[in-house]
């Protein structure tokens, strides 16, 4: 395992990749961005993301790496210490009609839980199945604090969201389909869910934290409901290592789409979750070809 993993570090394609969102009820605001640098093609990569019922900004750019990997076109993130990060925005987002529109974002982000890796979740031989995607995936959730600025509009942030560190060959399109699906019900409950369609077969993996742990999740129903092509509504029943299951039903709310590259897109949603009758809210990732 060691000797494969240092064999795909050399791979053109390695990517480590920092992403960050979070998810304000009271603001109804939902953040996504991530850093992304691929150290073997002297490349790097970042989006940003908002969205709420009345606007819906992006932005996403390519550049060459330099030594701020953490930095890139206004989006920083800072590890200020283990589990609490400072995530930073200023420059311009733009709507569908390509109408810019300046903003600031000056967020803490303090995680919830320990950080969840995917390899508790999987065998050896899904992890080789997944060796075109990430090798190695950490999971955590967290709250997110601060202040975001559009335009002259300001928002104070106190939301709930995900945290996601890969590292590894990052081929967008090497899997056949990939769902990753998180949501927090409260500070003390959420979970985070990724099933990966490979020709040679699919990878679930993920965690329920409930109350007090991580529960490292093996296996994933997913039944999707489409509305003119797109996602609408999805039944989710999780089980983790213990043979415990989670019936979890998601609503798609709103919904950005991010190229990724000339044949896949990235179908980035804020959705709705119910679990045992407590709402929650978070981020339903589908990718997609075009």
């Amino acid at each position: 395992m060691e000797a494969d993993l240092e064999t795909l570090k050399k791979n053109s394609e390695w990517n480590e990749s920092y992403y960050f969102n979070f998810h304000d009820r009271k603001n109804e605001l939902t953040a996504l961005m991530r850093l992304g640098n691929k150290v073997n093609k002297n490349e790097k990569s970042m989006f940003f993301y908002l969205i709420s019922p009345q606007l819906s900004l992006g932005m996403k750019s390519e550049s060459f790496l330099d030594d701020q990997p953490l930095h890139m076109a206004g989006l920083s993130f800072q590890e200020l210490e283990s589990g609490k990060w400072r995530l930073k925005y200023k420059g311009s987002l733009f709507d569908q009609l390509k109408r810019k529109f300046k903003v600031k974002m000056d967020v803490n982000w303090q995680a919830l839980n320990p950080i969840m890796d995917y390899r508790e979740c999987v065998d050896e031989r899904q992890v080789k199945l997944s060796s075109k995607v990430a090798s190695l995936h950490y999971e955590q959730f967290g709250k997110a604090q601060g202040e975001i600025e559009i335009e002259a509009e300001k928002f104070q942030i106190e939301g709930l969201g995900e945290r996601d560190f890969s590292q590894g060959v990052r081929e967008w399109g090497s899997p056949r389909m990939w769902m990753w699906i998180n949501s927090q019900f409260s500070s003390k409950e959420a979970f985070n869910i990724t099933k990966l369609c490979v020709e040679e077969g699919e990878i679930d993996a993920g965690y329920f934290y409930n109350q007090e742990s991580n529960q490292p999740l093996i296996r994933a129903e997913i039944k999707v409901e489409y509305d003119k092509n797109l996602p609408s509504k999805f039944s989710l029943l999780l089980e983790d290592k213990k043979g415990t299951t989670y019936p979890v039903e998601g609503e798609i709310i709103q919904l950005a789409m991010i190229p990724v590259d000339e044949n896949m897109v990235l179908l980035e949603t804020l959705s709705q979750y119910e679990w045992e009758g407590k709402l929650g809210y978070g981020v339903a990732e589908f990718l997609v070809p075009r």
